[in-house]
């Protein structure tokens, strides 16, 4: 009986060994806003300082911008090009994909115009991604399908930092050949 029970255990030590490095991260995560004064420099040269939490808003400010509301650490309000996303994340509301687990989905439809959108939003997976100094963290990734009522197709990818409470990462890419990518370079607490 106990040498059966040590097999099991050694059994069970040698297959956690080879287990793939995203399966020791954590298997969800909490809502969270970094901590207020938390500043995120991205590899366009912008800095972004965390000003607490409001809701499911992280509060932000921009060095030399205006300051902004990050709903569910997704969606800026007002967007980077000084819009107003309000009626956009009322539709999609993104906090619902909170907190965040593998497997998770939501999917929205947003219209405007005449036009409309339909979202899905998910957690495929948890990735060991660099970050900051070259150094390996684990995230979340957050994808968003975007398709419009004409065929425009676009995918968003955040990877999201349990540790930082922030995407240290964001690249997206349309049907029409746009892409965009948003890297954190540095944290400063």
């Amino acid at each position: 009986m106990i040498g059966d029970m040590k097999l099991r255990l050694l059994s069970l030590s040698v297959a956690a060994l080879f287990l793939p490095p995203t399966m020791a991260a954590a298997q969800t995560m909490e809502f969270a806003c970094p901590e207020p004064g938390t500043t995120f420099t991205f590899d366009s040269g912008v800095k972004v300082i965390s000003r607490g939490r409001d809701g499911p808003d992280c509060k932000m400010d921009s060095v030399g911008g205006a300051p902004f509301k990050l709903r569910g650490l997704l969606i800026a309000n007002p967007a980077p090009d000084g819009s107003d996303t309000s009626a956009y994340i009322a539709a999609l509301r993104p906090e619902r994909l909170w907190p965040l687990e593998v497997g998770k989905k939501v999917e929205a439809r947003y219209s405007v115009g005449g036009r409309t959108w339909t979202y899905i939003l998910t957690v495929p997976r948890t990735e060991k991604r660099t970050g900051p100094g070259n150094a390996l963290i684990d995230t979340f990734v957050v994808e968003m399908n975007e398709q419009g009522d004409k065929g425009e197709r676009s995918v968003s990818r955040w990877w999201i930092s349990p540790a930082d409470k922030y995407a240290i990462r964001f690249d997206a890419t349309n049907s029409a050949g746009t892409a965009n990518r948003a890297v954190v370079t540095e944290i400063t607490r």
